[in-house]
Order: structure tokens, then sequence, then C-alpha cells
């Protein structure tokens, strides 16, 4: 191999180098993560929910939904019993609500209530950022007027318009079969304004 073309093979190694560390260094300090709307309104830690066997149940916080935009946290785990159930958000009313709920079986799914029909905007189906049996899975929620982006721990899920952005939020549980127990352990709702 000539001299000139080490030195331009040596140089190119050199600037993929450099180009790979910029890389990992930008990734590693979490700039392109995503960011909350705003800042933490107010925050609910350690609410357990136990689940009868074949329920629905929501606990409505009794925090009122800001206008947005908004971003909803919820951290929350399987803690024992039936795993074929569901947990997550709902945003809205009794009469009418977002939900987005995760399953301890790898699952997940979107959906708007009218408080007694199940309108999908994302069926239930296997997704493989969904953490498994007891782990934690983060739900992540974004309203920006009359749309939502929806992320499971902090990966990139879905986004479209929903029908009901205001009201209160709540925490979701179901079982398809047996009783369940779901630990809640953090919501956090962040706001751009007091509005």
């Amino acid at each position: 191999m000539s001299s000139f073309h080490y030195r331009w093979v040596a140089r190119a190694a050199v600037l993929l180098l450099l180009v790979s560390t910029l890389a990992i260094g930008l990734i590693a300090s979490g700039v392109l993560d995503p960011r909350p709307a705003g800042t933490l309104r107010w925050q609910l830690k350690e609410r357990r929910m136990q689940l009868t066997a074949q329920s629905r149940e929501i606990i409505w916080l009794e925090d009122q939904v800001p206008a947005a935009p908004i971003t909803i946290r919820l951290t929350a785990a399987h803690e024992m019993g039936e795993e074929d159930i569901g947990y997550g958000l709902v945003l809205g009313d009794e009469t009418s609500y977002l939900a987005v709920a995760i399953s301890p079986l790898g699952y997940l799914a979107i959906w708007e209530s009218d408080g007694t029909v199940d309108s999908y905007l994302l069926p239930w189906q296997t997704w493989p950022h969904v953490e498994t049996e007891s782990s934690p899975n983060e739900l992540w929620v974004d309203i920006v007027g009359n749309r939502a982006a929806v992320r499971i721990n902090r990966e990139w899920l879905w986004e479209g318009e929903i029908r009901n952005s205001s009201g209160k939020t709540g925490l979701l549980g179901e079982s398809f079969a047996k009783p369940a127990v779901i630990d809640f352990e953090t919501v956090e709702l962040f706001a751009e304004n007091d509005a």
C-alpha cells in the first residue's frame, strides 16, 4: 500500500473515531433524551391498587390537569397475583377518557372510552420495550392541544389525535382473570403554565 493510501486510511479512521466518540458522548449525557413539557406541577408517590377478578378499576386523582401542553409520567409495576392484567394512566373524566395501559406479559394498548365502549387507537399487542413480570415500566404521555404522544420506558410508541385532553388523570387497573396487586410508584405532571 502506498504512503498516500495509508495516510488517507489513517485520517478516515481518526475521523470515524472522533465522530463515534462525539455520538457516544451526546447519548451518554442525555442531551438527546425526551424532555417533559414545562416544570413539575404535582407528584404522587406510592399508591397500590388491589384488583378483583375480571374487573376494571380507575382511581381518579384529585389534582386537576392544567391546559396543554402537559406531560404525565407514571412509573408502576405488577406487585403480585395474576399477570394477565393491564395497568396504566387515564386522562379525561368518568364519561370520556384516553387510556394507556401495559401488561406484565409484555403487551400494551391505547384506547378512548365513552364510559361504556372502548375504541382502540392501538389494540393490545406485544412491544419489545415493555418490561415483563414485576419489573417497573414508565408510561409517558405528552398532550399538546388535541394531540397525544405516548412513550413506554422513554421509547416512542404512538402519536395521534384524541377526543378528550382535559379534566383529570387517573390510575387504571384491569384484571382479565384472577385478582392482582399493582404498585403505582410515582405519577408526575409537568405543565408550561398554571392555566
